[in-house]
């Protein structure tokens, strides 16, 4: 019976993945009357991630008459191994038995899948399993102690059945990782059903791979279990040579400008050949695109509504990434810099418009103001709210803000980052203390104790986390001449330096390379230091040595799992070995492509150059290019595979895995350092003489230190938000709209200010600004629907605030706040008359009591005062004559 006669039982699009495996086969939406016709049945998973009920009596007696049959992921009544449907959460398929072409503990990720947990059969042959195994490629720790099939071999009478507990099937919708892997193992699948062999596993590629520049050489290379057959370029033949077993390469070669297209068999690749200025102008283009095609800028293409984090790393049933809508002050600045750069290179003032827009949200948003200990830091994750939902302070995304403050311009904002990182770095060291701080330490230690405060398991050596701040010294010396930060950039510099190549490693030691390289240059730019200059070509060797053929640094000496039980509950690098071909496009690869045009302006070393041209090379050689995928096109994820030239890795970190996408981190800075090489301006300044801005933000910090008191103003802007100026510095409270102008007084009891406003939705809404922990949330208070802006007044005698407003109903309420924090008295009608507006209000000391004045509706002034806590009748003073 032809190979071709197998009838396939389900929905066009898992029927796909088959048909792309090498199988013909005869499709059904229902299975067929006849099953005896076919040589071999396949029955895929139409309701995934649903298991299907399915009619196996006739199967049944297909296979026990010595058929062969796949089914995935389906129950019936008795004739399939049956199981509780689960989650996989981190478990991953691994291969148990050798299969033609895929070695035994090969892994295939499978994002998240549902799939049965069935005790196999005891004739059964367990092909494929899963669990939760550590390794990129290769579960390297074995299998795990608890383990379930993922694919089963079971002799059934003189047939056989091959059952899925999942959906392989969906391997193509789900973006499942090794691509070839899967694609290999239902080649093999199909192979099984029809008694065949598989074809040749055969890889063809350039060598660079996809484009290579004006005037370098490439060659073509073949990877093939068999000799493979001759190549060809336009028909002319190549020859190929076995340089490595099933490793075939032609010679290396310059090819003229264009793309060119290479054949072995019925395989082809092709290269484009062109000037460098031209790819990396093509590359910024298309990630530029990115950020509006993956909808970043939320509902404002402008950038007004702030702009996302990205797409998380779990891949959804249907393949697309979650969306990260996290505002995330480091990612706005990144992002901010590439569209500023990007105006400046285009001559689009789209750019500048949205830069400006990120920037006001994260200066005006962001910034912590409030005057204690925190005051300068950046919250990370969003507008700034009370000390409660205040994010941890961590130092590297503080660092890149304020560099980022500095770069744009927003002096005052930018040199109160570096203030602030400068109090919570250790005075001989001039390094960040606890790094990944939270505000609970800072408010407890303050600042001189934080100064104190010995640096702890090596941080003091992390590039990772030191290097934005020493960077943010390093520019803000630079703007204005302050001979101090470039006193304690020193500091830090040295002392990082002088111990290299020792350094705790936070992902690995090649992203920790790369994020040195930036400050290095800023300390040698302002110095001239020989030991900045030589760490730099120590780790110019070092990048060289990691360095693969398409220009990319290999992950090497990372935080990677120990053990399988390790695997997917912490934050890890995303390879398991030294060795794996893997790229971090998150945390390395942008950073050193970012510094390294910048170090070779600075030095003028030739090695510099050579490895920005291969880092940025590899960048956009690697850029996904798929203009059907609105989510992806033009950007990079995080984890690539140079060896098998695909986005892969170890899914071993529990926060940014190898499929995460981020505006700021990986795609901002790419787009940075393409645009740094192609416009070639100088990074750091030439050092300025502008002490005043210094003078007056330091002058901040001192006031606060010392405990003086600076009396806020509170006023509604004309977006309706609130804002408040203390000490000449302004803070918007919140994402309250008001409808109204805010009234405040001085709670001294409670050492703060209460706060209250008119809504928008003519709620009353009332905040705090505490002398020591700062700005609360915004509340509603109860339900009365208000016509005007209340007005407030403190009571010394009860230690109260009296709150008055004028109703919906046209009478005055009124509420008390009696607790320290927030404890507001429930609405009261002062009255029965009818007003037409808010009272005046004032405390009278000598009768010891709240008095009140307003004008009723038939425009006649009415007076009442509050004895303990009620109001006297409304009394008429309209024949009083004002003077």
């Amino acid at each position: 019976m032809p190979a071709s006669s197998v009838a396939l039982i389900g929905p066009p699009g898992p029927a796909t993945a088959f048909a792309a495996a090498g199988l013909t086969f005869v499709r059904y939406d229902e299975p067929p009357a006849d099953l005896a016709a076919y040589r071999a049945v396949v029955v895929l998973a139409g309701h995934y991630p649903e298991p299907a009920r399915f009619d196996t009596s006739a199967l049944a007696e297909y296979v026990r008459g010595g058929g062969t049959a796949y089914v995935e992921f389906a129950v019936d009544d008795g004739f399939l191994p049956a199981g509780p449907v689960r989650d996989a959460h981190i478990e991953r398929i691994f291969t148990r038995e050798p299969l033609t072409g895929i070695e035994p503990l090969s892994i295939l990720d499978e994002h998240l899948s549902r799939a049965q947990e069935v005790t196999p059969p005891p004739s059964a042959t367990e092909l494929l399993t899963y669990g939760s195994v550590a390794g990129t490629h290769k579960a390297v720790f074995g299998p795990p102690a608890e383990t379930f099939p993922a694919l089963l071999d079971i002799p059934v009478g003189t047939g056989r059945l091959l059952y899925a507990t999942t959906a392989l099937s969906h391997h193509l919708q789900g973006r499942y990782k090794p691509v070839r892997r899967w694609t290999r193992l239902l080649q093999l699948i199909t192979a099984e059903l029809t008694g065949t062999d598989a074809p040749p596993d055969l890889e063809l590629f350039t060598e660079p791979h996809v484009w290579v520049a004006t005037g370098e050489p490439a060659k073509v290379v073949v990877r093939t279990t068999t000799q493979p057959p001759p190549a060809t370029n336009r028909d002319v033949p190549l020859e190929l040579v076995e340089v490595a077993p099933g490793r075939y390469e032609s010679g290396l070669t310059v090819l003229p400008d264009g793309v060119h297209t290479f054949a072995v068999g019925e395989h082809t690749t092709t290269i484009t050949v062109g000037p460098r200025p031209e790819r990396y102008r093509r590359m910024i283009d298309r990630g530029i695109a990115w950020f509006d095609k993956a909808g970043m800028f939320y509902d404002a293409p402008d950038g007004s509504k702030g702009v996302a984090e990205g797409f998380s790393n779990e891949i959804g049933f249907d393949g697309t990434l979650p969306f990260r809508p996290v505002p995330r002050g480091d990612c706005y600045t990144q992002t901010a810099h590439a569209f500023r750069r990007y105006a400046d290179l285009t001559a689009d003032p789209r750019g500048h418009t949205i830069a400006e827009n990120l920037m006001r949200h994260v200066v005006e948003e962001e910034q912590l103001t409030d005057r204690n200990n925190l005051y300068g830091a950046f919250e990370p994750r969003g507008a700034r709210t009370d000390l409660t939902a205040t994010n941890n302070l961590f130092a590297d995304d503080g660092g890149w803000i304020a560099l980022f403050a500095l770069i744009s311009g927003d002096l005052e904002a930018g040199l109160r980052g570096v203030e602030s990182l400068i109090r919570t770095a250790n005075t001989e060291l001039g390094l960040q203390v606890d790094p990944w701080r939270t505000p609970s330490t800072l408010m407890v230690k303050g600042w001189d104790e934080f100064g104190r405060s010995p640096i702890e398991d090596g941080l003091d050596l992390t590039s990772h986390w030191q290097s934005s701040a020493l960077c943010s010294y390093l520019y803000a010396y630079g703007v204005t001449g302050e001979p101090s930060y470039l006193e304690i950039a020193e500091r830090g510099l040295d002392h990082m330096a002088s111990h290299h190549p020792r350094a705790r490693l936070e992902t690995s030691r090649t992203c920790e390379a790369g994020r040195f390289l930036l400050p290095l240059a800023g300390g040698y730019f302002y110095t001239r230091k020989p030991l900045y200059l030589q760490t730099m070509l120590d780790l110019a060797d070092y990048l060289k040595s990691r360095q693969g053929p398409d220009g990319g640094f290999a992950e090497w000496d990372g935080k990677c799992p120990p053990s399988n039980e390790a695997y997917g509950v912490d934050e890890a690098s995303i390879f398991q070995a030294n060795g794996d071909p893997v790229t971090d496009q998150l945390y390395g690869t942008p950073f050193a492509a970012w510094a390294l045009p910048i170090v070779h302006q600075i030095t003028g070393e030739p090695v510099f150059e050579e490895l920005a041209h291969g880092v940025l090379d590899y960048l956009s050689r690697i850029q996904i290019d798929d203009p059907d995928d609105e989510q992806l096109d033009g950007t990079w994820q995080r984890a690539f595979d140079f060896d098998a030239w695909e986005y892969f890795g170890s899914n071993a970190d529990i926060g940014w895995g190898p499929y995460c996408v981020e505006t700021g981190w990986s795609v901002a800075p790419s787009l940075i350092a393409a645009m740094q090489y192609l416009q070639r301006e100088p990074f750091f300044p030439e050092p300025g003489t502008n002490p005043a801005p210094v003078a007056a933000v330091r002058a901040e910090f001192e006031s606060i230190r010392k405990g003086e008191p600076a009396p806020p103003t509170f006023r509604r802007r004309a977006d309706g938000r609130i804002v408040r100026v203390q000490g000449g510095v302004r803070a918007v409270l919140g994402d309250l709209t008001a409808g109204g102008e805010p009234a405040w007084a001085r709670n001294d009891p409670a050492n703060s200010y209460e706060i209250y406003v008119r809504g928008a939705d003519n709620h009353l809404h009332h905040t705090y600004l505490d002398d020591r922990v700062g700005q609360g949330r915004w509340q509603q208070l109860g339900d009365l629907e208000l016509a005007d802006d209340p007005v407030v007044a403190f009571n010394p005698g009860a230690d109260a605030i009296e709150v008055y407003v004028l109703g919906a109903d046209r009478r005055i309420h009124h509420c008390s706040m009696i607790d320290v924090r927030g404890g507001h008295t429930p609405w009261e009608p002062v009255g029965t008359l009818h007003f037409t507006g808010s009272p005046a209000v004032l405390y009278d000391e000598t009768l010891g009591s709240v008095r009140l004045v307003a004008n009723d509706t038939a425009g006649q002034d009415r007076r009442t005062r509050k004895v303990n806590r009620w109001h006297l009748p409304w009394q008429d003073y309209s024949h009083w004559i004002t003077a």
